[in-house]
């Protein structure tokens, strides 16, 4: 029975990395369309968003399936427990994605895009993809290492808000504008979120020890 289980449970992650697949290059796309003001790009990212929702659907199910059938503990329980929790923080993650792709719909003025923002992204994919090689890899000290790349991430938004507040007060005509591109800094933070989310995950799959990504990143800055 346990060589049925692991095919099931490795079946399980394959579905797991194609969503995560599918999660990267959702973003990569919404980021891209920003940039260049391609709303038939845009448009396809709204698209594929249904096919992640039934990917993410269906690893929740599957994953129920298998805990019900095999009653399964240690590793195996872990490894259940994380693909149902990755799978919901992949689909919200290409969530954020249509959120980036829909300003891009919306913004009825062509304006220069923040310089920001595509870094930001591009740092953001980059979470998403070492977060899926540690899974693939199952190493917890590389899935560590995305806790520390979120630090950029928050840069990025600062100096996204520092820049909007110089564009609305040289060009005014402006403003509304650049506070669309403000809303899509904050949803790319939210989306590093849930890739330390899931590199959580990954951590306490593989090691049974619950590790919170605050302990590896830097002290928060103190309000003065």
């Amino acid at each position: 029975m346990n060589s049925f289980k692991d095919k099931e449970i490795d079946s399980l992650f394959a579905h797991v990395f194609e969503l995560g697949t599918m999660a990267e290059r959702s973003m990569r796309d919404a980021v891209w369309s920003l940039s260049r003001q391609d709303k038939n790009i845009a448009r396809s990212v709204l698209e594929g968003d249904d096919d992640a929702d039934a990917l993410a659907l269906e690893i929740n199910k599957v994953s129920f399936q298998l805990i019900a059938r095999y009653q399964p503990v240690a590793f195996d329980l872990r490894a259940l427990e994380a693909c149902i929790r990755m799978a919901l923080d992949l689909e919200r993650f290409t969530d954020l994605s249509v959120s980036v792709a829909r300003v891009t719909l919306d913004l009825g003025t062509p304006i220069k895009p923040l310089e920001n923002i595509q870094p930001m992204g591009e740092q953001v994919i980059r979470m998403l993809n070492t977060a899926m090689t540690a899974l693939l890899k199952r190493d917890s000290i590389l899935a560590k290492e995305v806790f520390a790349m979120d630090d950029e991430v928050d840069d990025f938004e600062d100096a996204a808000f520092a820049e909007v507040m110089r564009i609305a007060m040289d060009s005014p005509a402006l403003a509304a504008g650049g506070n669309k591109l403000v809303n899509v800094a904050r949803v790319l933070e939210r989306a590093g979120d849930h890739v330390t989310n899931v590199a959580e995950q990954i951590c306490y799959m593989l090691t049974g020890v619950r590790v919170r990504a605050s302990e590896y990143r830097r002290p928060m800055k103190e309000d003065h």
